[in-house]
């Protein structure tokens, strides 16, 4: 998407929104005639426009036009409004076939450049066509194949057939518990715990104006970066994936977390009437509601009270003494000068194998299948690319919407999609410990600014024979698209997590044994599945001539659980031909359509 910015700025050569490329700076065509301002339009293709004064009606027209819009575009002085416009609204299009979406800045600073670019940006993306599916009443399919057995695809198994459709489940790993942790994916291998708040999926871009792209993906863990590979083994498109990181512009980057939080925010709203409508789903889980996030860097620990405080999400406010008195457990670090101080939110965690146990049996009494050890192995597609079948041992009903939850292993399921070569591996690892006297009751978010695990999560649970304990996840490291990990840099993450352990739970030891066997280890990781953008992903094409839909979700970096409840939502949505916000803000294709000028 090529955008036009006409504003007079000192200010944006301090910035990085012009790193992109698709954001030409012109201020000269600022106060130009209307000619030279239509000329400027054509030759840099732009399909928005970002200037000081609202240019007359006939150069709107032209352009829009010569584009074939939509175009955009904002202005920080209106000209002659219609009369029946409201200057404080976006005025309607001047012309019906080719439309102009107009919009008034709010000033011509940084912030309002931002918006507008913003605005711009959004507003392309949520246009995007997204296939629909056909409702079951309306003579679609009834039957829903899902790839996949991880938390996400459970949940929207779990609402698919609670809408009436038939569910079956197949995944390529053994049934949940009966083999070793590097058997499964996330959700059955990585520990027996999840956490939900409102900012537990995140973006991780630069979103300073004037800062710079983040290097973890080129520093190794042991050097306070994300990379858990040998650099030289990096291939040609795991470097592409990092640069494409890099490369999003700051309020892009702003844009994506805030389309990330509503989402979120969707979601949460989703899990309590989960609870409402299946509380056995929640029952004898280690459920934990509300969550204590801790600090040990005083600035940063007040810079997330106003992000919190801004996002409405503080509970209450905790200095190092209250920390200390209200919670036993931390008084300790708070001695130590461990802990800076603490905000409580709203959230909750769970043990997500017993979790998915409860998910599982409830599917079960709802009619639903599931086999394990049934890989997919592939996507059969005709020449003209639609999609024809599925290379499975079990059969997909012939009539059947489809559904794919690949995690980071299903790669031949994107081959074809949008999706392909965008989900990457980035591991984090787990540890235990005891949960005696004095017990902690609330799961912990630990923020440990310049740490090489700077960020964790302690989550009070329960292990196989009930005994209290708490599992410690953190760090971050890229794997890329198919690698395992460097030794060294495993070691250096299971340092980190031992450190934290050591600094917040100085007295207590690893558990004793359990009877269950994936309770028992010293540290053990999973990979998740992330993407460049930081945004999950959402693909939906044609499949079958009755109305079915092969669907992909997946990307959720650290966010997979929490928004769950949310991306089953937005499934059931396309299979009944209804929209969702998730379509297009998820869209495997918004950011090459903005980034090439597409």
């Amino acid at each position: 998407m090529k955008i036009l910015l006409t504003l007079p700025s000192p200010d944006l050569a301090t910035t990085d929104f012009l790193r992109s490329g698709n954001l030409i700076h012109a201020p000269s065509a600022d106060c130009a005639p209307d000619g030279v301002l239509l000329d400027a339009l054509l030759v840099h293709g732009a399909r928005a426009l970002i200037t000081t004064r609202r240019p007359d009606d006939a150069v709107l027209r032209a352009w829009a036009e010569h584009t074939a819009g939509p175009v955009h575009v904002a202005y920080a002085v209106p000209a002659e409004l219609p009369p029946h416009a409201n200057p404080a609204l976006p005025t309607p299009p001047v012309h019906e076939v080719h439309p102009v979406h107009e919009f008034p800045l709010d000033g011509t600073g940084l912030d309002a450049i931002a918006a507008a670019l913003t605005h711009c940006e959004r507003t392309a993306a949520l246009t995007h066509p997204v296939p629909a599916g056909t409702a079951p009443e309306a003579g679609g399919p009834r039957d829903a194949f899902l790839i996949g057995a991880g938390i996400v695809n459970l949940v929207t198994a779990l609402l698919l057939a609670d809408h009436g459709y038939r569910v079956t489940v197949v995944d390529r790993s053994p049934a949940p518990g009966t083999a070793r942790w590097q058997a499964y994916g996330c959700t059955h291998g990585g520990d027996d715990a999840r956490m939900f708040t409102f900012t537990e999926m995140d973006n991780y871009g630069n979103q300073d104006f004037r800062g710079d792209a983040p290097d973890w993906f080129r520093q190794p863990v042991e050097k306070h970066g994300w990379l858990a590979r040998d650099p030289d083994t990096l291939t040609p498109q795991e470097h592409a994936w990092i640069e494409e990181f890099e490369s999003i512009p700051s309020w892009l980057a702003r844009a994506y977390n805030a389309d990330i939080f509503s989402l979120t925010a969707e979601a949460g709203q989703e899990w309590a009437a989960l609870r409402a409508r299946f509380p056995r789903l929640f029952e004898d889980v280690a459920l934990s509601d509300d969550i204590l996030r801790v600090y040990s860097d005083p600035v940063h620990f007040h810079a997330s009270l106003e992000r919190h405080r801004g996002l409405g999400t503080v509970l209450r406010e905790l200095s190092p003494a209250e920390l200390a008195r209200e919670y036993p457990a931390l008084a300790a670090p708070v001695r130590g000068g461990t802990l800076a101080g603490g905000i409580l939110v709203p959230g909750f965690t769970v043990n997500v194998h017993r979790f998915t146990e409860r998910a599982v049996e409830l599917l079960c009494g709802l009619g639903a299948r599931f086999h394990w050890n049934t890989p997919v192995t592939g996507v059969r597609r005709a020449a003209d690319g639609a999609v024809t079948g599925f290379d499975c041992a079990v059969p997909v009903p012939p009539h059947a919407h489809v559904v794919a939850s690949p995690g980071t292993d299903g790669a031949a399921l994107l081959s074809g999609t949008p999706c392909e070569g965008r989900i990457h591996g980035v591991l984090g690892g787990w540890m235990r410990v005891e949960n005696h006297t004095p017990g902690l009751h609330t799961s912990l978010k630990v923020a440990r600014r310049g740490h090489v695990t700077e960020d964790a999560n302690v989550t009070v649970a329960r292990d196989g024979d009930g005994r209290e304990i708490l599992i410690v996840g953190s760090g971050y490291g890229y794997t890329g698209a198919a690698g395992e990990p460097d030794e060294r840099q495993l070691a250096a993450m299971r340092a980190g997590i031992a450190d934290t352990v050591e600094r917040l739970f100085p007295d207590r030891d690893e558990p004793e044994a359990s009877s269950r066997p994936y309770d028992n280890y010293g540290f053990k990781y999973c990979v998740r599945p992330w993407t460049a953008t930081s945004l999950g992903l959402y693909h939906a094409e044609p499949l079958g001539a009755d109305g079915g839909l092969y669907v992909v979700t997946g990307g959720h970096n650290t966010g997979g659980f929490a928004q769950a409840p949310a991306t089953a939502r937005a499934v059931l949505a396309s299979l009944r031909g209804d929209p969702h916000p998730m379509h297009a803000l998820y869209h495997p294709e918004r950011f090459p359509a903005f980034a090439t000028g597409s």
